[in-house]
């Protein structure tokens, strides 16, 4: 019991010790587009187009703070070079996302929760270009601010892969509770785990990056053309 309070204690400096510009700049990265979701149907409405370009816009001013404010580099937000062999993990992520998806479904149907078809992906009343560029812009902007940045600096000031990748996946699963019914949710909190360890383990982004664009593609495509 000692033991455990001890860790915590340690934890608890070191997460202390982070400066405050990081800080901040982890608030903005976990945060931000979360308010965006909650503002942007009841305060404002801003164009599809106008959606993709906000959200460039938090990542850009993230990764900017990191590396000119915090002076870290693209690696240290998670753009480590890759390997071939992470083009394997790209697409068995990639299955085991989709086999969560359509397991999850007759499951949520029995216990009757609410579910949206193409929650997120921005096929409504938007040509098939501008839908594919949101899937794209989803997989970069939300790796980037929830598991490249958030996760490598966690890292960086405790050492605890549970602490980082734990916080960060709940963030991310919170985040999307602003926007997806119950039913949606439960398939993208594990959706979230999976992207999360897959994170930590390569600890690059370019295979969660591929592997949430292109689950983002096959639903559009599925949504045009199915």
């Amino acid at each position: 019991m000692s033991a455990n309070r001890t860790h915590e204690r340690t934890l608890r400096s070191k997460l202390a010790d982070i400066p405050p510009v990081t800080g901040c700049n982890m608030a903005v990265a976990l945060l931000a587009l979360p308010l965006f979701a909650l503002l942007e149907p009841a305060v404002i409405e801003v164009a599809p187009v106008g959606e993709l370009a906000i959200q460039w816009g938090i990542v850009g001013t993230v990764a900017g703070v990191a590396i000119g404010g915090e002076g870290q580099s693209f690696v240290d937000i998670g753009f480590r070079r890759p390997s071939w062999l992470d083009i394997g993990y790209a697409f068995a992520t990639v299955i085991a996302v989709l086999l969560v998806f359509v397991s999850a479904d007759p499951i949520v149907a029995r216990l009757g929760l609410p579910v949206a078809e193409a929650v997120g992906t921005m096929t409504t009343g938007v040509s098939i270009s501008v839908a594919l560029a949101g899937a794209v812009t989803t997989g970069v902007v939300e790796e980037i601010l929830f598991r490249g940045y958030p996760i490598e600096r966690l890292l960086a000031y405790t050492d605890s892969s549970l602490l980082a990748g734990g916080l960060t996946w709940a963030i991310f699963t919170l985040a999307h509770a602003v926007v997806w019914p119950v039913g949606n949710l439960l398939q993208i909190t594990a959706v979230a785990a999976i992207l999360t360890a897959l994170y930590i383990r390569r600890r690059t982004l370019f295979p969660v990056i591929s592997a949430h664009v292109l689950v983002w593609v096959f639903a559009i495509m599925g949504q045009y053309l199915g």
